[in-house]
């Protein structure tokens, strides 16, 4: 089986009914905006001493995800998320713990801090961007097979690690993949995209 790399989302859309996706959260305040900064959630750990966060469910109406939208490059696992598909997500990453206001359970806040130099510049396609052109911006990366590593969770320097991607190798929960643990379980909220095949 090749190895295969996908691109991870929470702009899943429920399965059943007209909703166009599943509740997202945001903070309950200007100041916890603040101290989460624009500069965290970049492939490292969280700089400060965490504090439990409370966050508000933004549109309440819409269904219930075990893995909350949260911002592209993190999420947040409900407590049966975590049951089932925790393992991989430990390896990889800081599970923070927040309050979702009204909601009961345990959550954790995913911050992926696996971030691997794994990208093959010159395999991957670019575009130029910007006024006169100066910028490049990554559109389809393609990816070192041997530098993967065994965290089948990771970020990756070149795009800013603001976005989460996952391998597949086996496609077995029990080797410790991910999408297929996310997948075997029936789990939601999450969206997996083919971006590279070794094959």
């Amino acid at each position: 089986m090749p190895t295969r790399v996908y691109k991870v989302s929470t702009r899943a859309k429920p399965p059943k009914g007209n909703f166009p996706h599943y509740a997202p959260l945001v903070t309950k305040s200007d100041r916890d905006e603040n101290w989460l900064g624009l500069d965290e959630f970049n492939g490292k750990p969280f700089s400060k001493k965490w504090r439990e966060l409370e966050l508000i469910i933004s549109m309440p109406r819409l269904p219930r995800p075990d893995f909350f939208d949260f911002g592209g490059s993190v999420f947040v696992c409900s407590e049966r998320a975590l049951e089932l598909a925790g393992d991989p997500l430990e390896m990889a990453g800081e599970l923070l713990p927040v309050r979702i206001k009204s909601e009961k359970g345990r959550f954790r806040l995913f911050n992926p801090t696996n971030c691997i130099e794994v990208l093959d510049s010159k395999k991957s396609k670019w575009e130029r961007w910007g006024p006169a052109g100066q910028y490049e911006r990554l559109v389809k990366p393609a990816f070192v097979r041997n530098r993967l590593g065994e965290i089948s969770i990771f970020k990756f320097p070149e795009d800013g690690a603001s976005r989460i991607y996952c391998i597949e190798r086996s496609g077995d929960p029990d080797d410790g993949e991910f999408k297929a643990a996310v997948e075997r379980h029936g789990l939601t909220g999450l969206e997996f995209e083919l971006v590279w095949s070794s094959k």
